[in-house]
């Protein structure tokens, strides 16, 4: 074969080449543009934040209909924040088809092994994937990620200090370590990978967090505010965004749901739900809007 000939076959192979992968592109964009058709509205990337006992967990858990509830729809939960079982317990009589799972892993003085724990997340998420394509998933929620930012944090300050413990003290070197504005990108990465394997799952979605203060004077820090307590760039991944507050009038206490933000529902941006409220009766009232996952 001459070299004209082998440069011919050459072009012919690498042309076959890009055509086959071009063929499985399409095919997947067409798998998935038909089922984004054949879905009567999108899924859920809904957002709710609020201060600690609030009703965030309790308002993810109650979305459900009724009727899927009778069907077995099932919620997968991956919780950070460690609290979801309270609830689950309390209001929703350790219902089966409500399934928890707390990805944190310590070790043997106490510590939380961050690596050990972000795998198991993935681990949690390949499993969500995989119970979403047998169907009857209703949504997935991520409690805590606040607390899984966090942890992007220390296994950060793991890795630089390359896990040198000081020996026989409860003082680590990732205690004191200097991390240098660059290296928060690994923090950042560690972080970006769980939200965005969590947000890739092919159902409704629902992420919680708390809240943190900001403050207005570095000299003589004095709170001036509350922001939610994940990476800035979070918000920009959600389509719905939810806030709880708690309001008390005399003896009643109300825990008030707004809605900051909706891509999908712009006329409900700033309305508000009493999900609950007491005077020594307590009313659970939920959002029916999230229960029919129409926000």
């Amino acid at each position: 074969m001459s070299w004209i000939e082998q440069k011919d076959n050459k072009k012919e192979n690498e042309e076959n080449k890009t055509e086959s992968k071009y063929q499985m592109a399409k095919t997947k964009m067409l798998e998935q543009i038909k089922a984004r058709q054949e879905r009567d509205r999108s899924f859920l990337c809904l957002s709710i934040t609020g201060n600690p006992k609030v009703g965030k967990t309790g308002l993810a858990l109650d979305c459900r209909t009724e009727q899927e509830i009778a069907d077995g729809y099932k919620i997968l939960v991956l919780d950070w924040d460690n609290g979801a079982e309270a609830t689950y317990q309390s209001c929703w009589n350790n219902d089966d088809n409500i399934l928890i799972f707390n990805p944190e892993e310590r070790n043997i003085d106490g510590t939380v092994d961050w690596d050990i724990s972000f795998e198991n997340s993935h681990a949690f998420i390949r499993l969500a994937a995989e119970m979403i394509a047998e169907g009857n998933v209703k949504a997935v929620v991520l409690d805590g990620a606040d607390k899984a930012f966090e942890g992007a944090s220390q296994a950060l300050r793991n890795h630089l200090v390359k896990h040198q413990k000081r020996d026989g003290s409860v003082i680590h070197d990732t205690d004191s370590v200097r991390v240098s504005p660059l290296d928060w990108g690994i923090r950042n990465q560690i972080n970006n990978r769980l939200l965005d394997s969590f947000l890739a799952l092919q159902t409704h979605r629902i992420l919680i967090t708390h809240m943190k203060s900001i403050y207005g004077d570095i000299v003589n820090p004095t709170p001036i505010g509350e922001v939610p307590d994940w990476h800035k760039s979070t918000p920009a991944k959600f389509n719905q965004m939810l806030h709880i507050r708690k309001q008390k009038t005399g003896a009643t206490t109300q825990f008030i749901a707004e809605m900051q933000a909706s891509k999908t529902r712009m006329d409900l941006v700033g309305n508000e739900w009493i999900i609950f409220s007491t005077n020594g009766d307590n009313v659970w009232n939920g959002i029916p809007e999230l229960r029919e996952c129409n926000l």
